[in-house]
């Protein structure tokens, strides 16, 4: 049996983690298939998104996206704020989380003391050796939510989203 797209795209984000790509493919398939029902069963965690009432379908499926994914300790909010060190450590959690066996190295940001898009340069560069592509998640928001792909897979990730509804950028 060959998964279904929906089913495909989540796993690039959770990796060998299956039982996190079947809750993945099922939350987001609710928001694509019926966003009012999302809405009113997530409605707590919107909510706490501050947002409230009916919301735009892109908005709606980007925000599913990121809370799946958060949901599962495979993405993360960062803001200005984070220490490199934080960073690394965000990052090597959701490694872990995907199963695949990788870490950055302490350190690995230790040098760059950037904010925003040098700072995320900078974690491309840091994941590119371990065969990893940083994913930045199109939310309007003052954080950037941040996930991780297999470089191999970037590209089709991508496009798949871009084919599903997701906005993602892949650095």
């Amino acid at each position: 049996m060959n998964p279904t797209p929906l089913h495909q795209f989540a796993q690039y984000f959770t990796g060998a983690n299956a039982a996190a790509a079947e809750r993945v493919s099922a939350r987001l398939a609710l928001v694509l298939a019926d966003p009012e029902a999302y809405q009113i069963e997530f409605i707590e965690e919107l909510a706490e998104r501050g947002m409230a009432g009916a919301l735009p379908a892109q908005e709606l499926r980007d925000v599913a996206l990121l809370d799946a994914l958060l949901a599962e300790d495979l993405a993360w909010e960062g803001d200005e704020q984070d220490t490199p060190a934080e960073l690394a450590e965000a990052l090597n959690d959701i490694l872990a989380q995907q199963g695949q066996g990788l870490a950055l190295a302490p350190g690995a940001l230790a040098s760059h003391r950037g904010a925003g898009p040098e700072q995320l340069d900078a974690v491309q560069d840091a994941l590119e050796p371990l065969g990893l592509a940083l994913v930045l998640f199109t939310l309007d928001s003052d954080s950037y939510p941040l996930g991780v792909v297999a470089d191999a897979q970037a590209e089709v990730a991508r496009q798949l989203a871009g084919a599903l509804g997701f906005g993602v950028v892949v650095y």
